[in-house]
């Protein structure tokens, strides 16, 4: 076979490999030009995470004609993943160590060169080698399938309280995700922002909320409120 029938496009590689790493775990919202994390996304390893949003990032290339300014600074990444700055900074010097995301004046960013290390990473390939540091402290805090059981209890646990707030009209004002977040921290429920998503569009999809969209900040945002406020 001549060597020329080998020759592909570079981007439409690197187009591949992102939707490869992605498609699972983000959603793309163009009108608001946010990346937004599925469930399986939410339950990723904090440092997959990272990758998979730095990678996410790199594909708005490929979706929007104009690709959105995003600040990828160790607080913004605090703010998008809800990763405590404590944890996070570690992590990305860790990343970073590995070759697999590097810094910049506008933070921190993934080489195309690396997408396929990157994906098998995300894969578990590299899984084993984790394992040899997490293992000893992991075996004594929980056993295998508890943090499956934890992420359902704090979900129904948001679910409760959301419904709760429905019937004491803190739903009759629309409010967005950011703003029941950080009801939730008020009233000593730490969860992830990402975790709240899912019981919101539980509570649309039953008709017991509808959302809107409001302009915060300068930005559109989705909110969320009582049918017929």
């Amino acid at each position: 076979m001549p060597l020329k029938d080998l020759v592909a496009k570079k981007s439409e590689i690197a187009e591949s490999v992102i939707e490869g790493i992605v498609s699972k775990y983000v959603r793309y919202y163009t009108d608001t030009s946010e990346i937004g994390f599925t469930p399986d996304g939410a339950a990723l390893s904090s440092e997959n995470r990272v990758l998979v949003y730095l990678v996410a990032l790199m594909g708005w290339r490929y979706v929007l004609d104009k690709v959105p300014e995003v600040s990828t600074k160790p607080a913004d990444l605090e703010t998008v993943l809800g990763i405590p700055g404590g944890t996070l900074r570690p992590l990305l010097k860790n990343l970073k160590d590995a070759h697999l995301i590097a810094p910049s004046d506008e933070g921190y960013s993934v080489r195309e060169g690396n997408l396929e290390a990157i994906a098998a990473t995300i894969a578990g390939e590299k899984k084993s080698a984790r394992k040899k540091v997490a293992a000893p402290f992991a075996a004594k805090v929980k056993k295998k399938g508890d943090g499956g059981a934890a992420r359902r209890s704090n979900g129904n646990q948001i679910s409760s309280n959301i419904d709760a707030w429905i019937k004491d009209g803190f739903f009759k004002s629309p409010r967005t995700l950011h703003g029941v977040h950080h009801r939730l921290h008020e009233h000593g429920i730490i969860a992830r922002q990402t975790s709240v998503s899912g019981p919101l569009l539980k509570a649309v999809k039953h008709r017991r909320l509808k959302r809107q969209k409001i302009t915060e900040g300068g930005k559109e945002v989705w909110a969320y409120c009582v049918a017929g406020a």
